[in-house]
């Protein structure tokens, strides 16, 4: 709530239009720092209801987390998730079965070493290079082909990077990419 609150200031607005609720593993934080999942949510549903947040969503959840936190109100998930890593399938599908946005983080892979990097498969680079785009906008065109729900936020640092990104709109991929694609792990 504190930092809902320093954003708010910082900011110079009476409300956010969104904030998520980052749920915390408790093998990464201790169990003497946890707190109830529905007691987090309840902080969250009182910002809704001072007026402070128009919405909330949640993140870093598993499905049946997710499930308390749509029963709750949430708006939004947002999980790890790519062309190569799609071990949140079912907390994608839960989101599209309701009708809610599903934002995937790390969408194109990790900065972290040990993690697949989307724009390093082969296949990727070989879909890429024969439709000449780069790898990440295939990439990006399989995220927002997987489902209508996929919200996408191209996290970058420059605007020719964040035009680059957004061209993955246009990316169009035929059944045969789709199941090329699909068949990578």
């Amino acid at each position: 709530m504190a930092a809902v609150r320093e954003n708010l200031v910082t900011l110079d607005v009476e409300r956010l239009p969104v904030v998520n609720l980052r749920v915390m593993p408790v093998d990464e934080i201790g169990e003497e720092n946890a707190c109830p999942l529905e007691e987090q949510l309840g902080a969250m549903q009182g910002l809704v209801e001072a007026g402070e947040l128009e919405a909330f969503g949640v993140s870093n959840v598993s499905t049946e987390q997710a499930r308390v936190a749509l029963d709750a109100g949430a708006v939004c998930v947002q999980n790890a998730y790519n062309l190569l890593m799609r071990d949140d399938d079912a907390t994608l599908e839960l989101c599209r079965e309701r009708g809610v946005a599903y934002v995937p983080f790390f969408p194109l892979g990790s900065a972290f070493e040990h993690l697949p990097k989307v724009g390093d498969d082969r296949a990727v680079q070989r879909m890429a290079a024969e439709r000449g785009v780069t790898p990440a906008q295939v990439g990006l065109a399989w995220l927002l082909a997987r489902a209508e729900n996929v919200l996408l936020i191209p996290g970058t640092s420059s605007i020719a990077h964040l035009e680059e990104n957004t061209a993955a709109r246009d990316v169009t991929l035929s059944d045969d990419d789709l199941m090329t694609l699909n068949a990578l792990r």
